[in-house]
Order: structure tokens, then C-alpha cells, then sequence
């Protein structure tokens, strides 16, 4: 029978509308696994690689359908395909989040460590799939799925009687959108891999036609395109009044007159008084935190990022005072030693330092001195003790710690990793001696310890690295640049006689702040993370180097002068050895700068983005010249 192009026509059209009527409208369906072990695929087909297994009364979100296969999410977040007949399917309600925030990243995983993928706005409603560590995994207008933060949404529930439904685009027509980007690119769809139509030009206003996965339309002339959520400010319309106050509970707590201290190893803290609600932060055993309310068996207290949330009083001791530390990176006891009645040694952590506290000693009764070795101090106890103990503190470079009777006293030897210095505070009433340790100042780098972060190649769902930024030209990647310029940073401090940690050797499963965590274990005197810069359409080139020490911040604070000391001297020493532009030394809150106790510096080495620097990037001796350049900066800073 020979096909006319009209029933050619028809036939695609019926193919289509079938096509179209196959795919399910996603309706909160999750599988649970029927029995023994299941295999989760790459794709849909048992001719795809198997990922992962699963488990019977495992629960999978169901994301997708593929004929008899689904496509579900694993409790890591990652994504693959299982067939239909190895789970029972059963709909949920569908729960979902109301975005409180006025511009809210969304990322590739439960975590501020993961990369950005969009961004979402105060009001969107968002489906969730799933849920992990105080992130919501959800699904995004324009396809896809994301994860967001617990802490910049409020849960709501279609049964509620509240109206869920997306806010109607047309609505935002009456709302403006200010420029704040120079020569920024409108496009033919919401994303960067459509063409550009126009530019437009920093503080120019146009009216919003319409959103789209973090994108605004406009109309730019006679031309209607699309910009970047990121290259523009959206003033917010008046706020509704807030609602009424609750009432108060029965008996409040007054603000600020209890403080308590934190029993559990690692306790959340909950955005409500439930275990249930959603993860804010956590705190650690040790921790000092003022109770500003409480509500049954829950206290609500503060972080040192300004954060409130709820914690279980089952999990904390009341203690007296006002001896506030900060979530997360305060004061820690991590050795506890009792020599005699009444009489104890510890050792403690404060932002990565050493302290060493004496409880139950008057003035006169202990001696501290400098052993033999600039890295040896000796505590004299009177003490009519038995007591011995032999040990190690690695982490916080304390190589041996010995405690033994000798005549009347007891003797604590501590040896340390590097030469250091201490100085003494002692409170009568307490009976209690600090003793506080520091990093003897010795010149040049012989001993130091400085832990080198080669930027991005972090394993991805399906096994895969970040490449970090990619050459447009020649398909160079960040990740093998960085490392390679790092593997010369290293080779020379260690000829320099300098202790080198690597946080990877080529690939990594560790965040960001599991980077910054490596400094901060192991006691380092700095830090340094290397990358190189990447911009949109090439714009840029040349070095930088970024620090973070925000001045109210009371551990990164008093570090500003050594973290901005280092990135000047980094700085001015690539740009003599690398030869390109002196775009200086910058502020910037990177998540590897913010998570060090340790002074820390991110390195820009130049621009991949750039013609001629992607070009220099892919030469052997330009990296050569860099590796230099960061080594000399080093160099000069402990000199």
C-alpha cells in the first residue's frame, strides 16, 4: 500500500497521541520490595548494568515509568530502574513544600557540599520524593528533581484544605525585575545552552512575562527572551501580616538564663518538638548552648550561624553560667583522666587548639614546664596517685600522652607533633587551670603541616567526577589541571621539609566541609584549596585568591589577619610567577573556607574559560610556573 504523505501524517499523530497517553501523570507512588534482593539497573532493561541491590520492605519513590520498569530513588539520593514485578506499588500522599525564602539554591544532593542545579523562589510549591538529614528531594516545575534545604521551606499537604497549586505565572506580569548583571545575555528558552537575542545592561527594569526553572521572560524591544534568575533582583511584594503569636507554653523558660550542655555524641537540632521534624544542624558532646524556650522535653537554643531549633533535653545536663560555645566548632573534651579524689587532667579542643585543664588543684600545686624538646610539655601534680595511663591524640597532633606516679605526684608527659608554646589562666573558686597550647612560630617550613585540596573530582551518583569548569575549546578539565598543579605544591613543600596532606589523590566521596574537616583533624597550620576560574562567554581572565574570616565570627574572626596574610602573599606570588591579570585578593563564603578552624585560602589560578588561559592551563610548564608561584606565596607567609 503506498503511504501519501497525508496518511504518513496521520500516522505519527496516532502514534503520538498513544505515546502521550502512556506516560503517567506522577501521583506519589512509591514500591516497596517484594522479598530476597533486587537489582536496581542503570537503565531500564535487564540488559543495563546493575548499580546497587536493595532489600525486602525496602521503600523506593517512585520518579518514572518506562513500560514495566520504574524509576525509583534510593535513600542516597541516587536515581535507577527496577522492574515493576519485584515491588508492590502502593500511592502515598502527596506531601509538599512551600519555598519560604526569597531565592533558594536547589542541588544535586542533601547538602550544601553538592553543586548548584537551579534555583527556586518564596512561594513555589515544590512535590516531594523524598526526604534526607534535614533536605527535602523534590521535584522541579520544569522536570527533574533536586534537593532543597528543610530550613528555607515549610511543609504543607494537599488534605489540609490549603491551596497547593503552583502560583499562576500570568500573576507576575505586574512585577518588575531589576538588571543586576553587566551585558547580560536574554535567551530563547530558560537555560544557557539556548541562543542569546539581546543584552541587556545593569539597573535596567522589565516587567516579568513569565518563570521558568529559576529563568524570567521578557520583553526587550520587540524581542520577548528569557534571563537569569542569578543576573537579576526581584523586589518582594509587601508580606502579609504575620500571623497571631502562639500562645506561650505553661511554664517558659526565661531567655537566656539556662544554659545547657550537650551529653550525646552527635545530637540534632530539629526545626519542632519532634524527632519527626526536620534537621536544622547538630551539636556535639561538650557543647554550651542557651535555652531560650522550652516546650515538654524540648529546649529551643541558637546556633552560631544565627539558626534556631529544638533539641532533646534527655540529651543535655543544665550547668550554670553563661559559657556559650559555638555550635558545632566549640569547645570539646576529648581525654579525661582522673588522677585522684576530686583531681582530674583533661584534654580539650577549642577551634582545632589544645587545652589542657587541671580540676582540683590550688595555686602552687601544679608546675607546667617545657620538657627537653621544644615539643614536649611536662604537668607536675601534687597528687598521691596510682594512676597510669598511655595514649594518642593524633587529631589535635599530640603524638603521645603519659600520666604515672613518680615519689608524691603524678607526672602527665604530653609530646606533641611540632614545637609549640602555652600560657596558663587559673580561677580560685573553681579550682580549675586552662592551660592553653599553641603552634611554637619557627621560621620557614620545616615541620609545618599544610593539607592542599585539589579542587572538584568528587565521585556523582552513577560513579562519575565533577570535572569542575571544562574548556570550552579543548574539553580540558578543572579537576585534572587543579590536581596536577597541586601534586607540584606538594613535591615542593616536601623538599622544603613541610608535613603535605592530599584530600584526594584524583577523586574523592568527601563534601566540602569533609575536605575542611581533614585541616581541622589533623591540626594543620593551613589550608589551601586550588582551582581554576571559569565565566560565562570567556569574559574574564587572570589570578585571584579568596579568603573568609567574617569579623563576627568568634573562630574564623580572629583568624582574618593570618587568612588574609596568606591569600596576599599566595596571591602576589602567582601573579609574579604565572604573568597574567592581578585580580587581587577577595572575600568570598566558600563552604571549604567557612568549614576550617585552620587559616585557608581558595586559589584561582586563571581562567579556563578564557582563550588564551585554557590554552596556558593545558601546558605542563604554565602549571609548572603556578605550582611555583603558590609554593613561593607559602614560603613567604611562615617566613
Amino acid at each position: 500500500m503506498k503511504i501519501t504523505p497525508r496518511k504518513r501524517c496521520f500516522l505519527w499523530s496516532l502514534i503520538l497521541v498513544l505515546l502521550l497517553t502512556g506516560i503517567p501523570v506522577w501521583a506519589g507512588e512509591e514500591g516497596v520490595v517484594k522479598s530476597g534482593v533486587a537489582n536496581i539497573r542503570k537503565g531500564p532493561g535487564i540488559s543495563n548494568a546493575v548499580i546497587t541491590q536493595v532489600k525486602s520492605g525496602q521503600v523506593l519513590p517512585v520518579l518514572d515509568r518506562s513500560g514495566s520498569w520504574l524509576k525509583v530513588q534510593l535513600h542516597n539520593g541516587q536515581t535507577g530502574w527496577i522492574s515493576e514485578s519485584l515491588v508492590n506499588i502502593r500511592t502515598v500522599a502527596e506531601k509538599k513544600v512551600v519555598v519560604t525564602g526569597s531565592s533558594v539554591n536547589v542541588r544535586k544532593g542533601p547538602g550544601t557540599g553538592f553543586s548548584v542545579v537551579g534555583k527556586v523562589y518564596e512561594g513555589d510549591t515544590l512535590p516531594v520524593l523524598g526526604a534526607r538529614d534535614g533536605w527535602y528531594n523534590v521535584k522541579l516545575a520544569g522536570g527533574g528533581q533536586a534537593w532543597i534545604a528543610g530550613w528555607l521551606v515549610k511543609e504543607t499537604n494537599g488534605s489540609s484544605g490549603q491551596n497547593n497549586a503552583q502560583p499562576s505565572r500570568s500573576s507576575s506580569s505586574t512585577k518588575q525585575l531589576v538588571v543586576t548583571g553587566n551585558g547580560v545575555n536574554v535567551r530563547k528558552g530558560p537555560g544557557t545552552n539556548y541562543a542569546a537575542v539581546a543584552k541587556v545592561y545593569k539597573n535596567a527594569k522589565y516587567t516579568i512575562l513569565d518563570q521558568k526553572n529559576g529563568w524570567y521572560k521578557i520583553q526587550v524591544g520587540k524581542q520577548q527572551g528569557w534571563i537569569a534568575g542569578w543576573l537579576v533582583s526581584v523586589p518582594s511584594a509587601q508580606p502579609p501580616a504575620p500571623p497571631a503569636p502562639p500562645a506561650p507554653p505553661a511554664n517558659p523558660v526565661p531567655i537566656g538564663s539556662t544554659v545547657v550542655v550537650i551529653t550525646g555524641e552527635v545530637v540534632n537540632v530539629r526545626q519542632g518538638t519532634s524527632t519527626e521534624a526536620a534537621i536544622v544542624g547538630k551539636v556535639y558532646r561538650g557543647d554550651r548552648l542557651v535555652v531560650s524556650d522550652k516546650q515538654g522535653d524540648w529546649y529551643k537554643v541558637q546556633l552560631a550561624n544565627g539558626q534556631s531549633g529544638w533539641v532533646a533535653s534527655w540529651l543535655t545536663e543544665p550547668v550554670q553560667g553563661s559559657g556559650v560555645s559555638r555550635g558545632g566548632t566549640q569547645r570539646s573534651e576529648v581525654l579525661i583522666v582522673p588522677i585522684a579524689d576530686n583531681q582530674v587532667f583533661k584534654v580539650a579542643e577549642l577551634a582545632g587548639r589544645v587545652e589542657l585543664i587541671l580540676e582540683g588543684w590550688v595555686s602552687g600545686q601544679f608546675q607546667v614546664k617545657q620538657g627537653s624538646a621544644a615539643d614536649k610539655l611536662v604537668l607536675e601534680l601534687e597528687a598521691n596517685s596510682t594512676r597510669n595511663y598511655e595514649g594518642e591524640i593524633k587529631r589535635l597532633g599530640i603524638s603521645q600522652v603519659k600520666v604515672y606516679p613518680q615519689n608524691n605526684k603524678s607526672i602527665v608527659e604530653l609530646d606533641f607533633a611540632s614545637p609549640v608554646t602555652y600560657n596558663v589562666a587559673y580561677e580560685a573558686n573553681s579550682k580549675t587551670a586552662t592551660i592553653r597550647v599553641g603552634t611554637a612560630q619557627t621560621r620557614g617550613l620545616q615541620g609545618k603541616l599544610i593539607v592542599i585540596d585539589p579542587g572538584h573530582a568528587s565521585v556523582q551518583p552513577g560513579g562519575w567526577l565533577d570535572p569542575g569548569a571544562v574548556g570550552p575549546r579543548t574539553n580540558l578539565y578543572e579537576k585534572d589541571v587543579v590536581f596536577n598543579i597541586a601534586i607540584k605544591v606538594k613535591q615542593m613543600l616536601e623538599q622544603a621539609g613541610a608535613r603535605v596532606i592530599m584530600t584526594h589523590m584524583g577523586q574523592t566521596e568527601l563534601t566540602l566541609a569533609g575536605r575542611a574537616e581533614i585541616a581541622n583533624a589533623n591540626n594543620a597550620d593551613i589550608f589551601v584549596s586550588i582551582h581554576a576560574n571559569s565565566s560565562d562567554k570567556g569574559l574574564y581572565s587572570g589570578h585571584s585568591t579568596y579568603f573568609y574570616a567574617p569579623y563576627g565570627d568568634e573562630i574564623l574572626g580572629p583568624q582574618r589577619y593570618e587568612r588574609q596574610k596568606l591569600a596576599t602573599l599566595v596571591q602576589r606570588e602567582m601573579v609574579k610567577a604565572g604573568g597574567r591579570i592581578d585580580i587581587g585578593v577577595l572575600e568570598a563564603n566558600f563552604a571549604v573556607l567557612r568549614e576550617t578552624r585552620v587559616p585557608s585560602i581558595l586559589v584561582e589560578t586563571a581562567f579556563i574559560s578564557d582563550a588564551q588561559e585554557e590554552i596556558l592551563l593545558g601546558q605542563e610548564s604554565f602549571r609548572t610556573q603556578l605550582a611555583v608561584g603558590i609554593f613561593n606565596g607559602i614560603k613567604a607567609y611562615f617566613e
